[in-house]
């Protein structure tokens, strides 16, 4: 069975919420924070991940998208086009969600020429993005126009290549499942995991034996990457993992707390990268607080420095990250002037200090 693993994206009042349960089948996984849902088609298995935007707290948004294999991107045909749906659009590129179906909402709301209007303003906005293919469904909860048509569409997506032998996994969640039993939920990003295997909780750096394996409600003995799973563990409590963990082989991350990034600020920033300001650092699933301690344009420090410019940054989190040299990272300020998009820029991890 093909197991395809999409994130609903979309601004608040887009109606992705109230797509996600016409769309299902199943509730998988429901918490605070996000709610994942399925539904079987054929020989396909579809797994939807309600994802919250909140651009000022983006971690659950930021993870749910960096995990999928593609989304479905939730525009209302009463909102216009703004500032904030571009936003989104450059956290999917950063996230390197190159597939994905448009479903246009509410369209019982509007005219039939506004509809095909608010379409071509649509494509021309994800013609320079790596959502450009994406196909563009009109929906309406209301009459129920669109719902079929989205699941044929989601189906035809593939599964990312997850290529890679060493066996890591983010955590999205963790659930005591019986006693004494804790079982991390996720998507192998890569190799394989076995019950048994010996593993790393990062960026903890606990070692656990794997006690059991789940995938699609059954018990198995082995796991491969791409699928969606529970890796059940004696020796821990689910308020000892957080979302964006990872468990591992033993050597595949480094942590700290203090890293040196290259960050390229995004000309969309409309104010300034300063030293001592707070922020919100992402790399892979983890979003944590943390503080620009140092600013280098061109091996000189400065104070402070303009959107487009590419620099190297000295970060301090208040917790500390799993990396690996060269993992792909996003800066965002929840305090940027109001006329500004909160994200600041785009990188990547070069060192612990």
């Amino acid at each position: 069975m093909k197991a395809i693993q999409i994130s609903i994206v979309g601004l608040k009042n887009s109606g992705k919420t109230i797509i996600a349960e016409k769309l299902k089948q199943k509730k998988e996984i429901e918490n605070e924070k996000f709610d994942i849902y399925s539904f079987k088609q054929g020989s396909s298995l579809v797994y939807i991940s309600d994802t919250p935007y909140n651009i000022d707290e983006p971690k659950e948004m930021v993870a749910l998208m960096k995990e999928s294999d593609g989304c479905l991107f939730c525009i209302s045909a009463i909102d216009a086009i703004n500032q904030k749906l571009g936003e989104l659009i450059l956290l999917l590129n950063y996230a390197d969600v190159e597939k994905g179906v448009v479903a246009i909402t509410k369209t019982d709301s509007s005219t039939p020429q506004e509809v095909e209007s608010l379409k071509n303003k649509i494509k021309a906005i994800l013609s320079e993005s790596k959502l450009k293919d994406a196909e563009i469904v009109e929906t309406s909860s209301i009459t129920g126009e669109g719902f079929d048509t989205l699941r044929e569409e989601l189906i035809k997506l593939e599964p990312k290549k997850r290529e890679g032998d060493k066996f890591k996994m983010p955590v999205e969640s963790a659930k005591e499942i019986k006693k004494e039993l804790i079982s991390l939920f996720g998507i192998i990003e890569s190799g394989s995991i076995k019950k048994y295997d010996k593993i790393v909780l990062m960026p903890w750096g606990k070692e656990f034996i794997v006690q059991e394996l789940s995938m699609h409600g059954e018990i198995v003995e082995e796991i491969e990457s791409g699928n969606r799973v529970g890796v059940s563990l004696k020796g821990l409590y689910p308020w000892d993992v957080q979302m964006g963990d990872w468990i591992s082989e033993e050597g595949v991350f480094k942590k700290g707390k203090t890293l040196k990034l290259e960050l390229e600020i995004t000309n969309f920033f409309k104010d300034k990268l300063r030293t001592g300001s707070e922020c919100r650092l992402n790399i892979g699933m983890q979003t944590f607080p943390a503080t620009i301690n140092k600013i280098l344009l061109d091996g000189s420090e400065i104070n402070e420095a303009e959107p487009g410019k590419k620099v190297e940054i000295l970060v301090e989190s208040k917790l500390p990250f799993a990396f690996e040299e060269g993992q792909k990272c996003a800066l965002f300020n929840p305090e940027a002037h109001w006329q500004s998009i909160r994200t600041v820029g785009f990188g990547s991890v070069k060192e612990a200090i």
